[in-house]
């Protein structure tokens, strides 16, 4: 008899399937069987956990590949992420759960830290509206966009997760699993959000939505005709983190699943604004 197999410690870092999603692989994989094979590396289940269990407890032979490629994580992460449905804020926690158990995933982090050192002591003494104009530039982002962009997040998700894993650590397997919000675990553990903070003592609403008009429009015209659907599309993407924010904010008693959805339905209409733009 083969001896059973263990999840790799990359594949545990991602959460758990549902009671009732797993009863439904289990119902699936009895009627159609294992229609996608499991990764096998060092004779561990780098993906694939759950179909593994699921064919254990049908009795029946799980169908595996052996994985020999360099990056476990970066192939866990593409296959959980895609299939999974994670939230952003899920990437970013994971991740930062990753990089404390493996060292070498955080060695791009500390890499984007030093550029934005560097970047800073550069830009000392320049004109603030010079600062500005450079940040805005993708070679001179904050080290937070940096690493976003390594996961696909905002700066501002990076930035909130960073400050929960710093004062709040006990907390941040629950953002990883889904089970709260980054900004409601902060709200949880006492921490005051400071942008929200600044934005109760007094927040001059017209003068930041005159410069969040002169900046889209700038890189506007800056951008070649054929491209400008994708320039829509990042700015598209920008309003569905500001949406799930405001949702979160607004209604904290709302699991973080159901915040997702109500965030998806009020994005029908702005989808439907961004979708004849074939610009």
């Amino acid at each position: 008899m083969p001896k059973a197999l263990t999840a790799h410690p990359v594949a545990k870092l991602f959460p758990d399937m549902s009671e009732a999603d797993f009863t439904a692989l289990v119902e699936d994989i009895r009627q159609h069987g294992v229609k996608v094979p499991i990764l096998v590396h060092a004779g561990q289940i780098l993906d694939g956990r759950h179909r593994y269990h699921a064919c254990q407890k049908l009795g029946i032979p799980c169908p595996t590949i052996n994985w020999n490629g360099r990056d476990p994580w970066l192939e866990a992460q593409s296959r959980n992420l895609v299939r999974r449905h994670l939230s952003r804020e899920q990437v970013c926690a994971i991740r930062k759960l990753a990089t404390a158990q493996f060292p070498e995933l955080a060695a791009p982090i500390e890499d984007a830290k030093a550029r934005a050192r560097q970047r800073k002591a550069q830009a000392k003494g320049q004109p603030r509206g010079r600062k500005a104009l450079l940040r805005s530039q993708d070679s001179h982002r904050e080290s937070a966009d940096e690493i976003g962009a390594l996961m696909g997040v905002s700066g501002t998700t990076v930035k909130r997760v960073d400050r929960l894993a710093r004062e709040a650590p006990q907390l941040l397997s629950k953002v990883a699993a889904g089970e709260l919000s980054v900004k409601r675990a902060l709200r949880e553990a006492g921490i005051r959000d400071e942008r929200t903070q600044r934005r109760k003592e007094g927040f001059a609403i017209e003068s930041a939505l005159g410069r969040l008009e002169r900046i889209i429009w700038a890189e506007w015209s800056n951008w070649p005709q054929q491209h400008r659907q994708r320039f829509l599309r990042a700015v598209q993407q920008l309003l569905r983190e500001l949406l799930y924010d405001y949702r979160s904010d607004n209604d904290p008693s709302k699991p973080v699943g159901e915040e997702r959805r109500m965030t998806a339905g009020a994005l029908q209409n702005t989808n439907a604004i961004m979708e004849p733009a074939r610009c």
